[in-house]
């Protein structure tokens, strides 16, 4: 077995400082644990186990920091000369210890009574504050619900003075405010905490923790707005953090009681999970607890048997299942404290109802709450009077006004109908009509009440039938059997609509007038479209000119050519139907028909869509807006704008037209209706659009709602695209874990040979965000997954550019060997480029960048004069392709690899000419002039060595 390196474990304890909490920091700890205790180093394996508590603190791990802190503590009393300089952090972790002894039932509370009398003793005797102490006699108190002994401690550890054992000026608050509420004193919480989150909080766990708290301080005052902003802010910064299941089970108690149980539902289904690996039973106690509440509530709205996602049981039998769970674990902390505390908050948790009917918490909750919900209907406008009619006889009797209505009808001239009917009407009840003039007014009655009812329509319509038949009228009889078909058609049953319109028009072009056989092909090209048979349907089409049809009018002609390029599109010929599109338009212009031309630049935006001329599609839809559509178009054609806008620079024109899309798909996810994609596609639309108008808050809480919606409907295309846009948003918001936290989870859906490239990508760009946060060896990690991956892709210029940067990131994480490695790799894949690939700009760019980065890797490693052969050239190359701050830096490498070669005669006109080049705003311009100066040194100039140094400010060795 290998000797363990004292310096490998001091660099472990160090990045386990360094790295992030969680998992991958406890790894570290244990791993420099076991070498540590391998190697036998006394003061390695005390650091070692200092650095462990802390990450099993803050990893969600508080029972195995009980062992190392007891083992730390009895080497300090031991050896106080050897660790004297650890007193400080092994006070601080004292108050770890107490916090986390509460937690765990089986834990005596005489254990945690010790620790709290030597925690107190120690402190006294190093003449610190005992803030800290009465502070977490109050916490045990608290938990105890001791209110009297809370009372005491909490006046104690306010009038004590702060010191460095002090918790932060966030955390003390918190737990200020979490004392003042449970007291009733909201009002003064909020007060207090004014100051605090005015300033700014550095704390790893604030100001997510001091949010938390105020949530219902904030929604018990009225004060909606600040209580929707805690929730988002907070909940962000815990969402993907295992540890912090607790602050979690705050947040879903509180959408419980604000009235919003369905997005509790989406918690809990998300985080249920973790529950088996809770930190501890007073956490698993409070999530389970928070969690029933929120299913009871769903139970008792008729949501009982919902399934849950993730779970084996239904919203009721998961409810009853947890709510046992926690009832179970409040009653093993009760026994161990002597106290029915923990079973009185439990219950209470349990039998909780909201304090307000519902506060809508993301922006398509308001607006959805903004519409309500009743749709607001347009007063119909003046009807026509028969006033209008100049060439009707006044005398006029039934069967004449029946034909000139129907021809009326024929030419789709609804104004003159309208206006007919209302001579007509006045016969609809009198006696003595014929068989036929009934018919004649069922088949009237049914055309107007057309497109409103479906059942009245049919109805009048069969009436109608049954009429003709009786007077023996077959052709009026085969029209209506055609309408009904249609009718039919359009409802549901495109299949049998379709063969009872065909059936009518087979015997309508055989005995029918011209203006039947029209009609009935009309007819039967909309079924054959309806039936998804788009190139029938221009087959029809085609023939109605050849039956001699007597001039239908106007809008007739416009409506087959619209029929005709919506077919077109149906059929494939999408450029075929943005023409037809644009002829309709040029027509109705012609004609002055005002809705036809809207409805021409509807059709014309579709098929431009369709050839992704989105600029020209979203042109067409504002032309169509400028005509006076009906109210159901006018909303669709404002939603496809809206969708084709959210990522451009005229996003902030869609925002408010796709919330109202939302809010008409489907409202929220706690509407307790099944999840569709076409309201998933709107929200991420939306969120989209927030996110590109500035309003990235609000685009957060969006995607939230559309990628857990896209999960529950099973669309995992969907839900990764919205996954990729929450990367984006928590980048933008700073929230760098969360972004990582997605990214790797896009990561990991992507995981395929199908997948490659994506993935790939979606790994270098996790990778390029851990470079730029430092966190390099993380960074060349994930970078060399990003190169594996485009190899698998077989994109092998990706492949070298990922290897490319893995190399960077390993240089910077102090890793050489493994940077040379990656400048290897890098160098196979571009060998593998094809030759045509490698002729390209872009090949080139990344050619000479690995040509540079290869040149700083072999430095690394030691071997300057591999640097020197591969940095030679690159300077051209980016000259080349007019990258000239690239080239600069290329020959300063050069210039720093002769330096370190010791040919300093060579690398001083090298160095010269790039700092005379070079902008004099350069950020480069620094690192230029320290190699000139050290190699003027190395030349005898040192008068002109000094005067750089002074120059720009740094000292020569």
């Amino acid at each position: 077995m290998t000797t363990p390196n004292p310096d490998r474990i001091r660099a472990l304890i160090e990045q386990c400082w360094d790295a992030p909490h969680g998992a991958g920091q406890v790894a570290l700890a244990e791993e420099a644990i076991a070498q540590a205790d391998a190697l036998g180093d006394e003061q390695l394996r005390f650091h070692a186990r200092m650095a462990a508590t802390e990450a099993y603190q803050r990893g969600g791990l508080p029972a195995k920091g009980f062992a190392t802190f007891t083992w730390c503590l009895a080497r300090f009393d031991s050896y106080p000369e050897r660790h004297g300089d650890q007193e400080y952090l092994l006070l601080w972790h004292y108050k770890y210890m107490v916090n986390s002894l509460t937690r765990f039932p089986d834990v005596p509370l005489t254990r945690t009574y010790a620790v709290l009398d030597d925690m107190q003793r120690r402190y006294a005797e190093g003449g610190h504050s005992l803030q800290a102490v009465h502070k977490h006699r109050w916490l045990v108190a608290a938990h105890l619900g001791d209110c009297a002994a809370a009372d005491l401690h909490y006046a104690h550890w306010q009038a004590a003075p702060r010191d460095g054992n002090s918790d932060c000026v966030g955390c003390d608050p918190t737990d200020q405010v979490r004392h003042l509420t449970d007291r009733g004193r909201d009002e003064e919480a909020i007060e207090l905490v004014g100051p605090v989150l005015a300033g700014e909080l550095t704390c790893v766990e604030q100001p997510r923790e001091i949010l938390t708290a105020l949530l219902l301080p904030y929604l018990r005052t009225g004060r909606f707005d600040e209580a929707r902003r805690a929730h988002h802010q907070a909940y962000r910064a815990v969402r993907a953090d295992r540890s912090q299941l607790g602050t979690i089970a705050d947040h879903v108690y509180f959408l419980a009681v604000s009235g919003n149980a369905g997005r509790g539902l989406e918690l809990v289904e998300r985080h249920l999970p973790w529950l088996r690996e809770a930190s501890s039973p007073l956490v698993e106690m409070a999530f389970a607890a928070a969690s029933s509440l929120v299913l009871r509530l769903l139970a008792a709205a008729g949501r009982g048997a919902q399934p849950v996602r993730g779970a084996e049981h239904d919203v009721a039998e998961l409810a009853e299942q947890l709510a046992a769970r926690a009832v179970a674990l409040a009653k093993r902390f009760d026994a161990r404290n002597g106290t029915a505390a923990q079973s009185e908050r439990v219950a209470a948790t349990l039998a909780a109802e909201p304090l307000v009917e519902r506060l809508p918490l993301s922006l398509t909750a308001r607006v959805a709450a903004a519409m309500g919900p009743t749709p607001v209907v347009s007063p119909p406008a003046a009807a026509p009077v028969a006033a209008d009619l100049p060439d009707v006889p006044a005398d006029a009797g039934l069967d004449l006004l029946l034909d000139l209505i129907e021809e009326a009808l024929r030419r789709d001239d609804e104004p003159r109908s309208e206006a007919l009917w209302q001579l007509i009407e006045p016969f609809t009840g009198a006696g003595g009509l014929t068989a036929l003039q009934l018919g004649r007014l069922a088949d009237l009655r049914g055309m107007r009440l057309h497109g409103e009812t479906a059942e009245q329509t049919e109805q009048a319509w069969t009436e109608a039938l049954e009429c003709y038949t009786q007077a023996g009228d077959e052709v009026r009889g085969q029209r209506i059997r055609g309408r009904l078909g249609l009718h039919r058609s359009r409802h549901g049953q495109p299949e049998e609509g379709l063969a009872q319109v065909r059936a009518s028009s087979d015997y309508l072009l055989a005995h029918g007038e011209p203006k039947d056989q029209a009609g009935a092909l009309r007819r039967l090209a909309v079924a054959l479209l309806h039936a998804q048979q788009p190139g029938e349907a221009l087959r029809e089409l085609d023939r109605v000119d050849g039956v001699g049809e007597p001039d239908p009018g106007a809008r007739v002609r416009l409506q087959v050519m619209l029929l005709r390029a919506q077919a077109l599109g149906a059929d494939g010929r999408v450029q075929e139907s943005a023409d037809a599109a644009r002829e309709l338009i040029t027509r109705a212009v012609a004609e002055g028909q005002d809705e036809m031309i809207g409805l021409g630049e509807f059709f014309l935006g579709q098929g431009l869509s369709m050839l992704d001329d989105n600029a020209g599609a979203a042109a067409a839809y504002d032309r169509a807006l400028a005509r006076v559509l009906p109210e159901p178009l006018e909303r669709e054609v404002r939603e496809r704008r809206a969708v084709l806008l959210a990522g451009t620079p005229r996003a902030r024109e869609a925002v408010d037209d796709l919330a109202a899309m939302v809010a008409r798909l489907g409202s929220e996810p706690e509407a307790g209706q099944e999840h569709d994609d076409d309201a998933e596609h709107a929200r991420f639309h939306l969120a989209v659009a927030l996110f590109n108008t500035g309003r990235v808050e609000e685009a957060a809480e969006v995607a939230e709602e559309a990628v857990y919606g896209a999960d529950r409907a099973g669309n995992q295309n969907l839900a990764d695209q919205v996954r990729h846009l929450l990367a984006a948003i928590h980048q933008r918001l700073g929230e760098t874990d969360q972004s990582l936290a997605y990214l790797d989870e896009l990561a990991a859906n992507l995981d395929g040979f199908d997948n490659a490239a994506g993935r790939a990508r979606v790994l270098e760009q996790a990778g390029e965000l851990l470079f730029d946060l430092d966190r390099d060896a993380l960074a060349a990690t994930r970078l060399g997954s990003a190169a594996a991956a485009y190899r698998v892709a077989r994109l092998p210029l990706d492949e070298m550019r990922a290897r490319r940067r893995q190399a960077v990131a390993a240089m910077y994480a102090d890793d050489p060997e493994r940077a040379r490695q990656a400048v290897e790799l890098a160098d196979a894949a571009a060998a593998e480029l094809p030759p045509g690939l490698a002729k390209e700009p872009e090949a080139q760019y990344e050619l000479a960048w690995l040509a540079l980065d290869g040149a700083r890797a072999m430095v690394g490693v030691g071997d300057p004069e591999a640097a020197l052969t591969r940095v030679r050239g690159a300077a051209e190359r980016f000259r080349g392709l007019e990258a000239f701050g690239e080239a600069f830096l290329a020959d300063l490498t050069m210039g720093e690899v002769l330096l370190t070669l010791g040919r300093a005669e060579a690398a001083e006109p090298v160095l010269r000419e790039v700092l005379n080049g070079l902008p004099r705003d350069s950020a480069t311009l620094p690192r230029a002039a320290y190699a000139l100066a050290h190699t003027l040194m190395q030349c005898d100039q040192e008068e002109e060595a000094r005067r750089l140094a002074r120059e720009y400010g740094f000292e020569l060795d």
